[in-house]
């Protein structure tokens, strides 16, 4: 036992050792990119994170694989914020809840989802990262929505992917970054997008008669 004990103190403190500095080097690149430095290089993160060059390959593949951590830790840290919301909430209530947690969330995200923008296409790994995170945030949205969404049929499936669009960090990036837009003008237009596709005067037939209209003139009358 004692001969144990003596032989595991050491592998568990050195483990402990290595955790600490992987977590250290990740904080690093975060740092680095909420910061402005969207490709920090290895040197770079190493630099903050005060640890030798080799430290950081000795702990991730490459920059990509580190990136890909980083991503997923940020995801893991902030996607308590995706609190679910009680669907007999009013729906206005749940659009500016809705809202409001998706600022949040990609206010945090956004620095290092844009320095992971061109690893999607030649990673399969930080491809998966990046759509662990979509999907977490569309089955929320989706949960949230689900009275207006009703079935599964074509008309709730065209909606559910009209509100996972205009709450996706894509839009988010767009207005934000393309448009300049301050987060709260970015939330008033997620907001107001979400009215336009959820409110009841919306879904009517009243409203939605014109649409279905010009699509029975292309098919000739007939739906």
């Amino acid at each position: 036992m004692v001969m144990g004990d003596i032989e595991t103190f050491p592998v568990d403190g050195r483990r402990a050792r290595g955790e600490r500095t992987r977590l250290r080097v990740i904080e690093a690149l975060l740092d680095l990119v909420d910061e402005g430095t969207v490709r920090p290089t290895a040197q770079e993160v190493a630099t903050r994170a005060g640890v030798a060059l080799r430290t950081v390959y000795h702990h991730f593949e490459d920059v990509e694989a580190l990136r890909r951590l980083a991503l997923d830790l940020q995801m893991r840290r902030h996607a308590e914020i995706l609190k679910p919301i009680d669907t007999r909430r009013a729906l206005t209530e749940r659009i500016e809840t809705v809202a409001g947690q998706c600022r949040r969330l990609f206010e945090v995200l956004t620095p290092i989802r844009r320095a992971t923008m061109f690893d999607e296409q030649s990673s399969p790994e930080m491809a998966e990262g990046i759509a662990f995170c979509t999907r977490t945030r569309r089955d929320h949205v989706v949960a949230t929505f689900s009275p207006e969404l009703g079935g599964r049929d074509a008309d709730s499936r065209v909606l559910m992917d009209a509100i996972d669009l205009v709450t996706s960090w894509p839009m988010w990036e767009y207005l934000r970054a393309a448009l300049g837009r301050s987060p709260a003008s970015a939330t008033r237009v997620m907001i107001a997008s979400l009215e336009a596709l959820l409110s009841p005067a919306a879904q009517s037939p009243a409203t939605s008669g014109p649409g279905r209209a010009a699509t029975k003139r292309r098919r000739g009358g007939a739906e």
